[in-house]
């Protein structure tokens, strides 16, 4: 059940019980076994929801990272499985490392072609599709902090952070393959463990 079908389903009950109790107030007719008839599917109907929005704080999904070429990197077609959790900032880490890559070749700060390709309409889709929202409803960026060691392929590995901690635009952030936080040329080839939330409405 989706989290609208679970909110349809909470609203039908409410006018159900409206309607349940004008009809005892104008006949004195007994409903009361209706009503805990109601009752009851309404408390499914809540249980289902918070099952709904556990099973959310975990998602895995398999991804097709498109073919791309952006301003002189090139990404290759993968298919990658994609375990994300959700933190209390709303937004969804990759528990590990999906691809390698460099950063903006051109050593500019002005823009990220990591960005750009993650939000690639074929990777938002699918996301969207599996969370069951709008794709135009689906951020994704390279994470701003660091979430501990990640893995690709098994191996810890450095990635990418989303600000640079560096005045010289050469140099970005990164997580080492230890978990703390440093710096490389952005020509460097680091992991791309990416983060996506749903945007607020």
């Amino acid at each position: 059940m989706s989290s609208k079908e679970c909110e349809e389903l909470e609203r039908e009950f409410e006018g159900v019980l409206d309607e349940l109790e004008t009809l005892k107030i104008s006949t004195g007719i007994s409903v009361e076994r209706l009503f805990k008839r109601i009752g009851t599917l309404k408390e499914q109907a809540k249980n289902a929801r918070h099952a709904l929005q556990t099973e959310r704080s975990r998602l895995e999904i398999d991804l097709v990272l498109p073919l791309a070429a952006i301003d002189g990197l090139y990404f290759n077609e993968q298919n990658v499985h994609a375990v994300f959790e959700k933190y209390e900032d709303g937004w969804y880490y990759s528990e590990d490392i999906l691809f390698l890559s460099a950063r903006n070749v051109e050593n500019d700060n002005s823009r990220d072609i990591l960005t750009e390709y993650l939000n690639k309409s074929q990777i938002r889709e699918r996301i969207a599709t599996a969370l069951d929202v709008p794709p135009e409803d689906i951020e994704i960026a390279l994470p701003q902090e660091t979430r501990g060691v990640k893995k690709y392929h098994g191996v810890n590995w450095w990635y990418w952070l989303a600000a640079p901690d560096s005045p010289f635009d050469t140099y970005f952030c990164n997580a080492s393959n230890n978990g703390n936080v440093c710096q490389t040329a952005a020509s460097s080839v680091g992991g791309c463990a990416p983060a996506f939330r749903v945007r607020d409405n």
